[in-house]
């Protein structure tokens, strides 16, 4: 940095463009922090980076998990030559069972990472074939990989999850630098420091566009160490003599359940994983090396019966209220294998305010209160969590240490990317050098020059989580409009003939108006279909009739109402 104007050197070394044009699209969510998908690609080829799931709002009923939408990429596959995934989150890897019979492309990431995969894989197809899966090994320390038009090399960044890695892409334009989420720990747990030099060193042979996490950007300071947790446990452990335990965290957070594990070994308690997603991961890292404890610390949940509760610490998955998960379950009193026993201590260590959480987990602190357990949260006690995500000072050096020629904010909202772009001009950074990129747009380069591209029309793609398929955006708007509006449902009778009987019509409503004390509606409906029906007698085509019927239908109903209720016409034989 320049001392005279604090400005970023912003000197680019490689200048030896070659014609082949570089594209980097963003097909994951501008809405939040999940759903990560990046591609890059030239005129021959087609990397991937992070293929992870979104979380649903409250009114996407019966959808469990959004996915990136893949159709570009389908459309492409014959350039399609690897995909890289930068850390253990569900946001970064998710998708992917969901997508690579389609895709077939080979998974480039860690141990940690492919071992998650795996199980998520096992999970969806509820066998082991993960064999017809290319798995191929990358790591800070494995040498550089050539795919096509592009060379990978990994270094290491740390998150809340151990070895999270980011990745330096050489393309024919130059060199980009893509950092997901991370913050800077001179202290980690399980990780070595982030690789700053390594990065300061591609600022110094010439960075063409740095890709940078932007969700803590609006926060000052920078972010605390992993390792201020661990005093942490031990003191509310020590407290907790005689007593049951529970700590609570996102699954994926290997790290944290160190910690825990370490402050009950120090107690003289063990370890009871409980939750499906708990149990997965935690057997992931302890068969990696990540949880290097004896087999003689840790008890099987449906076995924690036969043991005094006050000489064991549940890690239980549910941090953010789901539906169904184990502490969900245990707080209604409706889990299988533990009691909640009176005067518990139950411990949130997990983001406190991660987008669309609040009423679930308002909800579960209170059927944990009522039920007599002591609960400690981020709201009323300090150095329970600490972000995986750096603060505004961990960007701001990034982002200097980068010295890139342009700068894409990854991971957040737009106003976080916003909020990127003015601290980026604090530095120096020119506004034309920075674009904020929502899902489908495109960022081409061209003779070293960026410029966006013809946007590409991405569509949301719900995923039902106890079918594991994919839902159409009409059933999901079908559900929305039944629980807001209620269903209309109007029968007419035909006979074997096809003859229609439109003066015999029946309806049938719920959730829409109380019948009883509507008649006169439900007469003056009747009397509408009718004589739309008797308008339309000399049509052929039935499935004609009845979308005339219903779009006109709803009309009517909405002028008499106010209301659009979910409509069907149908046929009865009789």
């Amino acid at each position: 940095m320049e001392d005279s104007n604090n400005k970023v050197n912003t000197i680019y070394k490689e200048e030896n463009f070659a014609g082949n044009p570089l594209k980097i699209i963003k097909l994951g969510s501008d809405v939040g922090a999940t759903k990560n998908m990046t591609v890059y690609e030239t005129a021959n080829d087609i990397i991937i980076v992070d293929c992870g799931i979104g979380f649903p709002d409250s009114e996407l009923f019966g959808v469990d998990v959004v996915i990136p939408d893949v159709t570009y990429l389908l459309d492409n596959k014959h350039k399609l030559r690897g995909l890289f995934v930068t850390h253990a989150h569900e946001d970064h890897l998710g998708a992917i069972p969901y997508v690579i019979d389609e895709l077939n492309v080979p998974i480039y990431a860690n141990k940690l990472v492919q071992g998650f995969i795996k199980e998520r894989l096992k999970d969806k197809y509820q066998t082991a074939q993960v064999e017809n899966v290319s798995f191929n090994l990358i790591t800070p320390e494995t040498d550089e990989i050539t795919v096509g038009d592009f060379k990978v090399k990994a270094f290491g960044i740390n998150h809340s999850v151990p070895s999270g890695m980011g990745f330096a892409i050489k393309t024919p334009q130059g060199t980009v630098l893509h950092i997901a989420d991370y913050k800077i720990d001179f202290t980690p747990v399980l990780d070595k420091p982030i690789e700053l030099g390594k990065i300061a060193n591609y600022g110094d042979a010439g960075v063409l566009c740095l890709l940078s996490d932007c969700l803590g950007v609006t926060t000052e300071g920078f972010t605390k160490s992993e390792r201020t947790l661990n005093e942490t446990f031990g003191h509310f452990f020590e407290k907790a003599e005689g007593r049951q335990i529970f700590v609570t965290t996102i699954s994926s957070n290997i790290s944290r359940m160190y910690q825990i594990i370490n402050a009950a070994k120090k107690y003289g308690r063990k370890v009871v994983f409980s939750g499906r997603s708990m149990e997965q991961s935690s057997r992931v890292a302890r068969e990696l090396g990540y949880l290097p404890f004896d087999d003689t610390e840790f008890v099987d949940e449906k076995e924690a019966e036969n043991y005094k509760q006050d000489s064991l610490v549940y890690v239980i998955a549910g941090c953010y209220g789901q539906s169904g998960s184990g502490l969900e379950r245990l707080s209604r009193g409706e889990h299988q294998n533990i009691q909640l026993m009176d005067d518990a201590l139950v411990i949130f260590s997990a983001d406190p305010n991660p987008p669309g959480v609040q009423e679930p987990v308002e909800r579960l602190l209170h059927n944990l209160t009522v039920r007599g357990s002591e609960v400690i949260y981020s709201e009323i006690q300090d150095n329970l969590h600490v972000s995986g995500h750096g603060l505004k000072g961990d960007i701001m050096t990034v982002t200097a240490l980068s010295k890139a020629k342009y700068y894409i904010p990854i991971g957040g909202t737009a106003a976080k990317q916003r909020a990127y772009t003015n601290m980026a001009k604090d530095l120096g950074i020119e506004r034309e050098r920075v674009f904020e990129l929502l899902e489908g747009d495109v960022l081409e380069f061209r003779d070293g020059k960026a410029k966006l591209g013809e946007r590409i029309e991405v569509k949301p793609v719900y995923i039902d989580g106890r079918f594991k398929k994919e839902l159409s955006p009409v059933v999901v708007k079908d559900r929305e409009q039944l629980s807001e509006e209620g269903v209309f449902v109007a029968v007419i009778p035909i006979d074997a003939s096809g003859k229609l009987y439109p003066n015999k019509v029946e309806i049938v409503t719920r959730g829409f108006i109380y019948v009883k004390s509507s008649q006169a509606l439900m007469d003056k409906s009747r009397k509408f279909i009718t004589e739309k029906l008797n308008k339309l007698e000399k049509e052929k085509d039935w499935n004609s009739v009845r979308r005339k019927v219903e779009r006109d239908l709803d009309k009517f109903l909405f002028k008499e109402t106010g209301r659009s209720p979910l409509i069907i016409v149908h046929t009865i034989v009789i």
